[in-house]
């Protein structure tokens, strides 16, 4: 019996049926006729009030022998769902309607007799709920359980983005129609909530009111799969989210969907965004929208093609990574980024910068590299805070602006433009330490002398020096030195070079400085496949030198004090004119590791010689290529 039902007495009308008979028995025997038997009283069982479940078990009395019974409705509405679990079981289960009240008919039936009960059964209603069961954090979205029978349905008021349904029991089933869902609305709107539920052709509705605040942070974190991830998010004090690392995340796609995720604007706050890696196609409108106190941004490595026009916007932007993209051009509001100090943008498909690329007041560190530019703008001089260039390959040499650049200490680029040239007044850069030139240099300006700082210098890759100013030697600072030189002889006195340990030279050139060994912190010295003539006398003073190559020249003979390099490990002079090596060598014996003489016309006594003389040496005699 179910909850809420309740037992009532047989009905008057069965007893008043009773007495009757009893009466009429009784007048039969006065009258000397034949008493008439009463049929057996029929009982249907209890009534049944406010049963919750839409079910109940019928309690007629068990059937006699001889006896038959059948469950018939006698009023209520009837559906699909309406139905007795065997009419003919006293004890049968009924189903009903919710909210219905049924009168149901139980006849028994002995031979032709037939008598009958009446059997009250009243369904509670539908009872629909939604349970309210969301995150704190919670401000445009919600997670709602909804109470259902046969099925349901939500319908929403108010314009939102999506609700996604959970699937219970493995039965899948329409967004809309589950009884779990998650709504993800927009900001500050109002939202009425309507779950309909179903129990056969019955059907009742409740709402839930619900007005959305403004997009959480944590809502954008549970967008991107970051929420409780320390490793990856980090907060400051107030609990803001002020950095997050999306480096090669799948999600990071979806900063570049906005109507989708609206909720990630609410990342205002951050400081730090590593995007490198993901699968943008152009810089999300969202960051430059909404994220004005980024200071660190990493875009590097991913699929964009363009910057947006608003890109200005991050003024705070303190440091900037774009490398290995496909954007040919900067937009004209890059120059807003005056906070800007760092910049990388490596192999970015580059092949111009704009005027206001120059107005990068605040920048101390740009790298370019693997660009292919045309030309820098003429105004690139204004960059008063580079201290590092690490340039692009220009179809044009600098513009003259270049030497204002004051503070610049670390520089090399890359100048197609035959001949290549230097502003006159490069000598300006009093700053600058290191300085790899790569291009076609014939020159060098007079002013080159006055980079008095100069520590590092390459120019490498062109036809060659021919003009070098005199003064050139007042570098006294080098400790590295490579030039392709076109002259017979140098045009400057190296001797006041004292602190040089690397000197290597290309190109064409007769002779080395006489003055070669005062250079005696000298570490390598190198003059390959320069036509060389000759090797002064004064290259045994080098006591610290450890590598010499002079291989591919004009040398016929090797002077006794290369005996004098106490240090010497790597001697290479192939393809050389040597016939006879001095007697001396056999004092290398203890240093010298590395010996190269092939290409020599030496005779086979000689490499006897040298075999004997250097027994813990390595003697290279041919190469490929080799006369």
């Amino acid at each position: 019996m179910a909850m809420g039902s309740f037992f009532l007495p047989r009905k008057q009308v069965c007893l008043l049926f009773v007495l009757g008979l009893l009466i009429v028995g009784c007048q039969g025997i006065d009258d000397g006729t034949k008493p008439v038997i009463a049929p057996p009283l029929t009982n249907g069982g209890a009534d049944f009030f406010d049963v919750t479940d839409f079910s109940v078990t019928l309690s007629a009395d068990d059937l006699r022998a001889n006896e038959t019974g059948k469950w018939a409705i006698h009023s209520g509405l009837v559906d699909n769902k309406v139905f007795f679990s065997s009419e003919t079981n006293p004890k049968a289960v009924f189903h009903g309607l919710p909210g219905e009240e049924y009168s149901l008919l139980w006849h028994v039936r002995n031979g032709s007799n037939v008598t009958s009960d009446t059997v009250k059964v009243h369904f509670s209603p539908l009872q629909p709920e939604i349970v309210d069961d969301s995150h704190s954090y919670y401000q445009t979205r919600r997670r709602l359980y909804a109470k259902s029978y046969d099925r349901g349905k939500w319908t929403i008021e108010g314009n939102y983005q999506q609700i996604r349904g959970q699937s219970l029991g493995g039965i899948s089933v329409p967004d809309d129609e589950a009884e779990y869902i998650t709504f993800y609305g927009y900001e500050n709107t109002d939202y009425k909530f309507t779950w309909t539920t179903w129990y056969g052709s019955k059907s009742a509705s409740v709402t839930f009111i619900f007005r959305s605040g403004e997009y959480h942070q944590d809502e954008a974190l549970e967008d991107l799969g970051k929420l409780n991830k320390p490793l990856l998010v980090k907060r400051n004090d107030a609990g803001d989210v002020t950095e997050l690392n999306m480096y090669s995340d799948p999600y990071g796609w979806m900063f570049g969907d906005s109507t989708q995720f609206p909720a990630l604007k609410a990342l205002k706050h951050l400081t730090k965004l590593q995007l490198n890696g993901s699968s943008l196609s152009n810089v999300p409108h969202v960051i430059s929208a909404y994220y004005h106190k980024l200071q660190v941004l990493d875009l590097s490595h991913t699929r964009m093609t363009q910057l947006g026009d608003d890109f200005g916007n991050l003024t705070e932007l303190d440091t900037l990574y774009m490398n290995s993209l496909d954007i040919p051009s900067l937009p004209e509001s890059f120059g807003n980024l005056k906070s800007l100090r760092y910049l990388e943008m490596t192999k970015m498909g580059l092949t111009s910068l704009p005027e206001s690329f120059s107005n990068l007041s605040s920048l101390n560190f740009l790298n370019c590299e693997l660009n292919y530019i045309d030309k820098l703008p003429e105004t690139f001089g204004n960059l008063r805070s580079l201290e590092t260039f690490r340039g692009p390959v220009l179809a044009k040499s600098i513009p003259a602006s270049f030497s204002a650049l004051s503070k610049l200490s670390f520089c090399f680029f890359t100048v197609t433009e035959r001949p290549a040239v230097l502003p006159d007044d490069f000598g300006r850069l009093s700053e600058l330490d290191t300085l790899w030139l790569s291009g076609d240099y014939r020159a060098l300006p007079e002013s080159f002398s006055s980079l008095v700082s100069l520590r590092n210098l390459s120019v490498l890759y062109g036809s060659g020096l021919s003009s070098i100013p005199e003064s050139f030697r007042n570098l006294t600072e080098l400790r590295m030195l490579r030039l392709v030189v076109k002259v017979s002889e140098l045009p400057f006195l190296i001797s006041g070079m004292v602190n040089l340990k690397n000197f290597a030279l290309h190109g064409f050139l007769d002779f080395l400085p006489d003055e070669i060994g005062t250079l005696t912190n000298l570490e390598t010295l190198g003059a390959s496949h320069v036509a060389l003539k000759a090797i002064p006398e004064s290259i045994g003073q080098l006591k610290i030198l450890t590598t010499l190559n002079l291989s591919g020249n004009e040398i016929t003979d090797v002077p006794v004090t290369i005996a004098d390099m106490a240090s010497l490990k790597n001697l290479y002079l192939g393809r050389n004119k040597i016939t006879k090596f001095p007697r001396t060598m056999g004092r290398l014996s203890d240093t010298l590791r590395d010996l190269q003489i092939n290409g020599n016309p030496y005779l086979e006594g000689e490499l006897i010689f040298l075999q004997d003389a250097l027994p813990n040496t390595s003697i290279l005699t041919w190469l490929a290529g080799d006369n």
